[in-house]
């Protein structure tokens, strides 16, 4: 059994998603690339504010980003008892960053919002862009998440120096 909580509480109501659309970016990027595994996890939406204090904690970067992913494993996954699903972390979206993003890229907000939920959700699955195979790697994944999603976007060519790869 997987499951998903979603958090966007301190959104204004005008600024939230239906919680269907956000869990379906998720459970499709898990079936896609974890297909069968049981699994929890978070999703938190917020403003620039938050996810900002957040990267400079974590990650010594004193600006905000689009999407921050905190794996709750490293490495190989724990055995667990039949049954018992995978807790995998916490995906956090800046809703401010997104937005911006989106305009600049020509996306919708909404498209834009896809690609960063699934980029996050796909670091919790131990993809990264590091190196180009990679990049190339995660972004087939958030490709096909979007496309069975009938979600259009605008894809960035790919360049593993690009910050178009991610922050996450």
């Amino acid at each position: 059994m997987t499951h998903v909580a979603v958090r966007q509480a301190d959104l204004p109501r005008e600024r939230r998603y239906p919680v269907s659309f956000l869990r379906s970016v998720v459970l499709t990027t898990l079936k896609q690339a974890a297909p069968g595994a049981a699994v929890e996890m978070s999703l938190t939406l917020a403003g620039d504010e938050w996810v900002h204090q957040l990267n400079r904690e974590h990650r010594g970067i004193d600006k905000p980003t689009d999407v921050l992913s905190f794996a709750l494993e490293d490495g190989p996954a724990l055995v667990l008892p039949p049954g018992m699903p995978r807790q995998l972390g916490d995906v956090i979206v800046s809703l401010d960053t997104v937005e911006r993003q989106a305009a600049e890229e020509g996306n919708s907000a909404r498209s834009e919002l896809a690609w960063v939920i699934s980029h996050g959700t796909l670091h919790l699955l131990g993809f990264d862009h590091a190196d180009e195979a990679g990049l190339r790697a995660m972004r087939a994944q958030e490709q096909r998440v979007l496309q069975q999603l009938d979600i259009p976007r605008c894809w960035p060519d790919l360049d593993a120096n690009s910050s178009l790869a991610g922050d996450a």
